[in-house]
């Protein structure tokens, strides 16, 4: 399908390209760059007309670019007719208004393009979805900023109720983004369920084509599995991954998967938007890095590093990378002079060359594949070679195996659910119910009936939780506010998308990130895995986080080792494991169900014998 050319204000987008670089010796990787940014502006039918490169060794706070090359900027805009400035830098909100104002031209950064090119290939519904998430995460802040300078000297209106129009706006703009995310968690759940079941249940070893976009991961797809997926010369053709079955040897089956193409500098925020893909290629056996053969030989260096570099970011160790040069029929005696010429000895990866047009060496490939695969069912990595993501996977389905059916799916309303959250801080569960149960017999679990019962009433209920002096004022408080802003129900934010009702609970003093999740948990069984100090533990020990990282890092990990469906069942089998075997003092390393995974058994035996 033919692009039709970018309209800017009714005429055709004629562009002028930008790049800051930082390196002032740099005198051909930014070539390099340049040249990418060109293609990918191209492929959206947009004319470049010029290009603007500054060399400096750190960007300029209000611009990015000095204020001079602002200068050159408007000079090209009235010379070259440009209405588009498009950036290889990722751009600040205030840079870009900045921008925006000083050239009085539309100004887009490398990220932005990168999601329109997206936005244009994308055919499914969940590609869209993760597409308009990104965009509003880029968006969100630049709009804040520009209605802030736009209201700045504005007041509110009579009976405004102190608040500028724009909040409104901003308002619904989180909340749309609450829905969007909404959406994409349900789509997640049922597929993240489907490459559960592919990688426990059908036991073929998991082959995930990955790459740089337009070196034909597609058309190398359809050849191995007899497929015939849209094969384009456009970039990102490939948004939502394909998988077919593929028979090798008698004793070697595999799964291929294609999935999105890298780029050059890809920003994380961008390879996180498509968690699907991420969730792929994460769970592979095997991850095939695609090159062109015919990209100059810079450029091919350039990509190897940045895709080993980005593999290893997903949570792909080299152990499990093949590196294959496509294309082949192009440059037939390219394979005799790659490997001296790009010193691919000093990768210590398994390298091919192939062409998928001429199934050239095709068979090779397949026989190179069910290699790797059987080496590495014969030497399974130790503690330390495993991805932080492969530990947390092998974690979540030993402790569940471990510990069954210990959520008796019982469910507390609201209210109730943030009461017994409260209480159950730095306490036992005998504790905690005691606690809650007092307080329902004494003076009733109600907004009202805590705000009317004195501190010492409360005090006296709740005893048993520990704490009580705090407890009592974050819980007279809590209730306070639920009846001053919700009427006292607050049910009403319990039914909003888990994003916008984790923030409203949030807004309330008293309720941090732990209170709200679980009390969205156990209430509406939101898909969350709340972190105590438990789950916190074991996380570090197993080291899927850094020691410093706080409770969303360590969430994030452990809801990306499971499966939405599975994230109550994860918490309170984790909850369990960490007061029974991975305790806080003297853990029981033997018994320890994950002690050939975890490698803090062996920095205490280091650190012990120092």
């Amino acid at each position: 399908m033919e692009r039709q050319p970018l309209l800017i204000d009714g005429n055709k987008a004629r562009a002028v390209i930008c790049m800051l670089k930082t390196n002032v010796h740099d005198h051909s990787v930014f070539r390099v760059k340049l040249d990418e940014l060109r293609a990918l502006v191209e492929s959206l039918g947009i004319e470049v007309v010029g290009e603007v490169v500054q060399s400096r060794y750190r960007p300029f706070a209000k611009y990015h670019i000095g204020s001079g090359k602002v200068h050159e900027l408007r000079r090209k805009k009235r010379r070259l007719d440009a209405n588009l400035f498009i950036f290889y830098n990722i751009l600040r909100s205030s840079q870009k208004l900045n921008l925006m104002r000083a050239t009085d031209t539309e100004v887009i950064d490398r990220y932005e393009l990168t999601l329109e090119i997206f936005d244009q290939m994308a055919s499914d519904n969940l590609s869209k979805l993760q597409i308009q998430a990104a965009r509003l995460e880029k968006q969100a802040p630049f709009l804040k900023l520009q209605a802030s300078v736009n209201y700045r000297h504005d007041r509110p209106f009579f009976r405004a109720g102190g608040e500028y129009a724009f909040h409104g706006q901003l308002r619904e703009l989180s909340r749309g983004q609450s829905r969007i995310n909404e959406e994409i968690e349900k789509l997640m759940e049922e597929k993240s369920q489907r490459i559960w079941k592919r990688k426990n249940e059908l036991g073929y070893p998991i082959v995930c084509i990955a790459g740089f976009y337009n070196a034909g991961k597609t058309s190398l797809f359809n050849i191995l599995t007899g497929d015939t997926k849209l094969v384009s010369a456009r970039p990102f053709t490939t948004l939502s991954s394909k998988y077919q079955r593929r028979f090798i040897d008698y004793e070697t089956t595999v799964l291929f998967i294609d999935t999105i193409g890298f780029m050059l500098d890809l920003d994380p925020r961008l390879i996180q938007s498509f968690k699907l893909n991420l969730l792929d290629i994460r769970s592979s056996d095997v991850v095939v890095l695609l090159l062109d053969i015919t990209d100059p030989l810079l450029t091919l260096q350039l990509k190897i590093i940045e895709g080993i570099r980005l593999l290893k970011e997903i949570g792909v160790p080299r152990s499990r990378i093949i590196i294959a040069f496509n294309k082949l029929d192009k440059m037939p005696d390219a394979d005799k002079e790659i490997e001296e010429q790009l010193s691919l000895d000093v990768y210590g990866i398994p390298w091919i060359c192939v062409s998928a047009e001429k199934k050239i060496n095709t068979q090779g490939f397949l026989e190179l594949v069910a290699e790797r695969v059987k080496y590495l069912r014969e030497n399974p990595p130790d503690a330390v070679e495993l991805s932080s993501f492969s530990r947390a996977e092998t974690a979540v389905n030993r402790v569940l195996a471990e510990y069954p059916d210990l959520d008796a799916g019982l469910y507390l309303p609201p209210f109730n659910s943030l009461v017994r959250t409260v209480l159950s801080q730095n306490t036992s569960s005998p504790n905690t119910a005691t606690a809650y149960n007092r307080l329902a017999d004494q003076i009733g679990i109600s907004p009202y009936n805590i705000d009317e019962a004195s501190d010492e009433a409360v005090i006296d209920a709740i005893r048993t939780s520990g704490m009580y002096n705090q407890k009592t004022k974050t819980l007279k408080a809590v209730s306070k506010i639920i009846i001053e802003k919700y009427g006292g129900d607050i049910g009403q934010i319990f039914e909003l998308p888990f994003n916008e009702a984790r923030d409203r609970l949030m807004e309330i003093s008293g309720i941090g990130p732990k209170t709200a999740d679980v009390s969205l948990l156990f209430s509406v069984n939101s898909h969350v895995v709340p972190v105590d100090r438990h789950i916190e533990r074991i996380a570090k020990r197993l080291e899927l986080v850094e020691q410093k990282a706080g409770y969303e890092a360590i969430r994030a990990a452990w809801q990306d080792g499971a499966t939405p469906d599975r994230f109550r069942e994860l918490h309170l089998a984790l909850i369990k494991f960490g007061r029974e075997v991975c305790t806080a003092r003297n853990p029981k390393h033997d018994d320890c169900i994950l002690r050939n995974i975890c490698p803090y058994p062996e920095k205490i035996a280091e650190d012990n014998s120092k």
